[in-house]
C-alpha cells in the first residue's frame, strides 16, 4: 500500500509522534486510575458491609442503605480526585521525559545539518551532510544545502585558481620589464636607441598587465552582480570590436573578417565585450592571415564565434580542461560565459586552424540545450 505524499512530511511525523505520546500516556492514566479506584471500591464495599447480621441475614433498612450508599459515592468521589492529581502529576514529568527524547530524536538531523555548519571553514568547502532519509522538509533543505556548499566550493575553487593562474602570468611581464631595465642600467654605453627599445618592451608588457586587471574586473563585476543586464546584440557588439581591432590585426598581417547576425542577450554589455576582445585577440596571435568573426543564432542560443588560419588552439584549453601557459583570457571568457549562463568551446578544422564559439542563451534563456560545434558549419 502507497502512503500519500504529505504523510512523508516532517508535519505529519510530528504530529504523529505527538499523538501517539499523548494517546499512550493518557491510556496509562486512565488505566492508573481504574485499577486504583476498583481497589478503593472493593474495600469500601467490605467495610460497608460489615453490619449487624441477624439470623445469617443482612437486614438494613432504607435509610441505612442510602447512607452507605452516600458514604461510598463521597468516599469514591474523594479516592477519584486525589487519584487524578497523583496521577496528573506523575504523567507531567513523564510527558516531559518523552517529549524530550522524541523531540531530540526527530530533531537530530537538525543537529547534524548545525554540526556541519560549524565544521565547515572557508577553506575547507568540502564537508557535505548527504541527509539519508524520507523525502521531508529535512532532507530537502539538507539538500538545498548541500547544494548551496557545492556552489561556493566551485566559486572559491575557480577564485583561487583564477588567483593562482593570475599571480603566474603576471609575474612573466614584471620579470621582462625588470630584467630589461637591469640589463639596460647596468651597461654604461647604453644609449638613447637602447633606453627607447626597453621602453618599448616595457609598454608592451605593461599593456599585457592591463589586459590581465582588465579581465579580472570583468569577471569580478559579473560574480558581484553588480551590473545590469540589459539587451545585447552580439552583431551589434561585434562590430564595434572588430573596429577596435583592425588597426592592430593589420600592423599584424592579418585580415579581419565580419559576418555577423543578429543574435539579441541579456547580459552584461561591458562584460561580453571584454569576452569578444579576448576571443579575437587571441585568434590574431595564432592566424597565419585571416581571421573570421561571426555572430547569429542557433535555435535558442545566440553565439559568438572566432575562426582562424593557423596552427589553433586546443579544444580542452578553451574549455578549461587543461591549464596552457599565456592564456588567462580564455580563462575570464569560460567565466563571463558561465555567468551569462552560456559556455565556451571549440573544434580543430580540417583544412587548419580552429573556431572558438562563445554560446549565450537568447533573452532569459528556455532552458534548452546548447547545440553542438557542428551547428556552424551550415552558417
Amino acid at each position: 500500500m502507497r502512503l500519500p505524499p504529505f504523510t512523508k512530511s516532517l508535519r505529519f511525523r510530528f504530529s504523529g509522534m505527538t499523538s501517539g505520546v499523548v494517546f499512550g500516556l493518557g491510556g496509562v492514566m486512565l488505566a492508573v486510575i481504574y485499577l486504583v479506584l476498583l481497589s478503593q471500591i472493593r474495600n469500601l464495599t467490605e467495610r460497608a458491609l460489615l453490619v449487624t447480621r441477624v439470623n445469617g441475614v443482612l437486614e438494613l433498612t432504607e435509610t441505612e442503605w442510602r447512607t452507605i450508599e452516600s458514604v461510598v459515592r463521597e468516599a469514591i468521589l474523594n479516592k477519584v480526585a486525589w487519584t487524578v492529581v497523583i496521577v496528573l502529576a506523575v504523567l507531567f514529568f513523564a510527558s516531559l521525559v518523552v517529549g524530550w527524547l522524541v523531540a531530540g530524536r526527530a530533531l537530530r538531523p537538525l543537529s547534524r545539518i548545525t554540526q556541519v555548519a560549524q565544521d565547515i571553514e572557508a577553506t575547507d568547502l568540502s564537508r557535505r551532510i548527504a541527509l539519508a532519509g524520507p523525502d521531508d522538509e529535512l532532507t530537502r533543505m539538507a539538500a538545498t544545502f548541500d547544494s548551496m556548499l557545492d556552489r561556493l566550493d566551485r566559486a572559491f575553487s575557480s577564485q583561487k585558481d583564477r588567483l593562482a593562474r593570475t599571480s603566474h602570468d603576471l609575474r612573466t611581464p614584471l620579470a621582462i620589464i625588470r630584467s630589461n631595465l637591469d640589463v639596460t642600467m647596468s651597461d654604461p654605453s647604453t644609449t638613447v636607441d637602447d633606453w627607447r627599445q626597453t621602453g618599448a618592451i616595457a609598454l608592451r608588457a605593461s599593456e599585457r598587465m592591463s589586459t590581465m586587471i582588465d579581465d579580472l574586473l570583468a569577471a569580478a563585476r559579473m560574480e558581484a552582480g553588480s551590473p545590469t543586464l540589459v539587451n545585447v546584440d552580439l552583431a551589434t557588439l561585434a562590430r564595434t570590436v572588430v573596429g577596435d581591432f583592425d588597426a592592430k590585426a593589420s600592423g599584424e598581417g592579418v585580415q579581419l573578417v565580419l559576418s555577423a547576425r543578429p543574435a539579441l542577450v541579456l547580459g552584461d554589455r561591458l562584460a561580453l565585450s571584454r569576452a569578444m576582445e579576448n576571443v579575437i585577440d587571441n585568434a590574431i596571435s595564432v592566424a597565419a592571415g585571416k581571421v573570421v568573426v561571426g555572430t547569429g543564432r542557433v535555435e535558442d542560443w545566440g553565439y559568438l564565434s572566432v575562426t582562424d588560419d593557423g596552427p589553433g588552439v586546443d579544444p580542452a584549453v578553451v574549455r578549461g580542461e587543461r591549464p596552457a601557459e599565456g592564456r588567462f583570457g580564455l580563462a575570464i571568457v569560460r567565466e563571463i560565459a558561465r555567468l551569462h549562463g552560456g559556455s565556451v568551446d571549440a573544434r580543430k578544422l580540417k583544412s587548419g586552424g580552429s573556431v572558438v564559439a562563445v554560446w549565450l542563451p537568447l533573452g532569459a534563456g528556455t532552458g534548452s540545450d546548447r547545440p553542438p560545434m557542428s551547428a556552424l558549419d551550415s552558417l
